[in-house]
């Protein structure tokens, strides 16, 4: 676990709170005793960290702390170095192509020219039955062929191609870019390639891999035997991950100068124990001479303006 020796906040004039600008702490694997002398039931999580000389010769890194999903109790503390793929992110905005057609554009024109007027649901019928005379109109003539054919085109295929052909020309799609809003969720991969310069450092990695692929996979209780489960699975882990970058947090506000990762679930964790395409393994051990692995993580939460002023 973490203790902190200092955390500094700084007023926020648009949030009108306490936001938290830094902080600095060490990780804890002893007992805990409460102030009253009796000593504190806490189940330990045991924090692994690689390479071993983080915070000493590496003064960037990245945090992992993962978290039961019901009783949000911590289950997971590792730190690894930044890898080559971790700086990147993505932010998107989906649009798509509408065809509005003539009467469409002729709705819309309808409906800007009255938004300052009161526009409101009740006056829509009277809105399209007025630009439908618009656009059938005598100084529309060819338009309102057009359009009649499209409707006779349901009872006479190919009417429409031929009043196309008879007049030269085609209506206008009037195709604009509609907004979709959000549409998916953040994603964020990360590829470590751990080479452990001793056998103990191989069981480090070892069991880093092995609590990643734990905390990404559902529980489940019960059932009338091994290979079978009980009917309900319980929702895997979810992890806050955290840059260090020269020994000090990444601020989660809007001095961030890069981004900062929100909430997040593991959604595949990828393992090569192999060295080079080849089996090596430490002397008289089992213990792989190096593993990389990839991990695949997804925020649980869309972004909006606001999350950019929170460092995201």
């Amino acid at each position: 676990m973490k203790i902190y020796t200092e955390v500094i906040y700084f007023w926020d004039d648009d949030k009108g709170e306490l936001v938290q600008e830094s902080s600095k702490s060490y990780d804890y694997d002893g007992p805990l005793t409460l102030a009253n002398g009796s000593e504190m039931a806490v189940e330990q999580v045991q924090y692994l960290e690689y390479p071993s000389n983080l915070g000493d010769d590496i003064r960037h890194w990245i945090s992992f702390t993962g978290f039961d999903f019901k009783s949000k109790a911590p289950t997971l503390d590792i730190a690894l170095y930044i890898p080559g793929d971790a700086l990147q992110t993505s932010y998107k905005s989906e649009y798509e192509s509408t065809s509005l057609g003539m009467m469409g554009k002729a709705v819309a024109n309808k409906v800007g020219a009255l938004s300052a007027g009161g526009f409101n649901a009740a006056n829509f019928g009277t809105i399209i039955a007025d630009s439908l005379k618009g656009v059938t109109g005598e100084g529309n003539k060819e338009a309102g062929m057009l359009l009649g054919a499209k409707a006779f085109e349901t009872k006479l295929t190919g009417s429409k191609a031929i009043m196309e052909q008879e007049i030269g020309a085609v209506l206008n799609p009037y195709i604009v870019a509609a907004y979709k809003g959000p549409s998916d969720m953040r994603t964020h991969d990360f590829t470590f390639q751990m080479l452990p310069q001793s056998v103990q450092e191989s069981k480090v990695c070892t069991k880093i891999a092995s609590a990643f692929k734990k905390a990404m996979l559902p529980s489940h209780a019960g059932g009338d035997s091994p290979n079978a489960p009980s009917m309900l699975f319980g929702y895997p882990d979810e992890f806050e991950i955290e840059f260090t970058v020269n020994g000090d947090p990444m601020p989660k506000n809007h001095l961030n100068p890069m981004f900062s990762i929100g909430r997040s679930v593991l959604t595949a964790c990828d393992l090569d124990f192999a060295t080079e395409s080849t089996a090596l393994f430490f002397e008289d051990t089992q213990y792989p001479v190096s593993i990389s692995m990839k991990l695949s993580f997804m925020e649980l939460e869309v972004l909006h303006r606001g999350k950019i002023n929170d460092g995201y």
